[in-house]
C-alpha cells in the first residue's frame, strides 16, 4: 500500500527542513515560507539563532549558497502541485512553516486563497518579508497545527 496524501505532504516539508538546515546547521528556528499560484511560486526562508531572528543574507551565508537553496526550494514547489492533482487535493497557494529544531516540532499553516494577483498589487517577496518583520519584532510564531519532523 502506498503513502496517504499526509505522509507525502509531510516528505516534502521534512524536505525543505532538512534542506534549511544544511545550509543553517546552528539554528534554533527555521521559518520557511512557500507561495505556489498560478502567476508565480516563490520558496524563501529565515531563521532564529541565538534568540535572534535573521534573514540568510545578515546570517552570512554566501550568495552562492543562498541562491542554489533558493532555486531548489522554488523547484520543490511543483511536487507540491503534483501531489495534489495526483490525490485530487487542493494545492495551498501559501505554506508557512516554522521548525523549533531541539523539539523537533513542525508548526505548519496553510492558505488556499489567491493572495498574489495583478489585482492586489502584492507579491509573494512582500508577504514573506511582512512576515519576517513579524517575527523579528515579535520573536515569535503561530501555533495551528502541529506534526513532528524527523531528522
Amino acid at each position: 500500500m502506498g503513502k496517504v496524501f499526509e505522509d507525502e505532504l509531510m516528505d516534502l516539508h521534512s524536505e525543505y527542513i532538512s534542506l534549511c538546515l544544511e545550509t543553517v546547521p546552528n539554528a534554533d528556528k527555521i521559518y520557511v515560507y512557500c507561495s505556489i499560484e498560478e502567476a508565480s511560486s516563490m520558496f524563501n526562508a529565515f531563521f532564529e539563532v541565538n534568540k535572534e531572528v535573521k534573514t540568510l543574507g545578515k546570517l552570512g551565508v554566501d550568495r552562492s549558497t543562498t541562491m542554489q537553496l533558493l532555486a531548489t526550494g522554488t523547484r520543490t514547489l511543483e511536487r507540491y502541485e503534483e501531489l495534489g492533482k495526483r490525490c485530487g487535493r487542493p494545492v495551498p497557494t501559501e505554506i508557512r512553516m516554522i521548525y523549533n529544531v531541539h523539539a523537533k516540532k513542525l508548526d505548519t499553516q496553510y492558505r488556499y486563497d489567491e493572495i498574489c494577483s495583478s489585482d492586489s498589487d502584492v507579491c509573494a517577496e512582500d508577504v514573506f518579508m511582512n512576515w519576517y518583520s513579524e517575527v523579528q519584532k515579535n520573536n515569535r510564531g503561530f501555533g495551528r497545527k502541529s506534526g513532528r519532523v524527523s531528522g
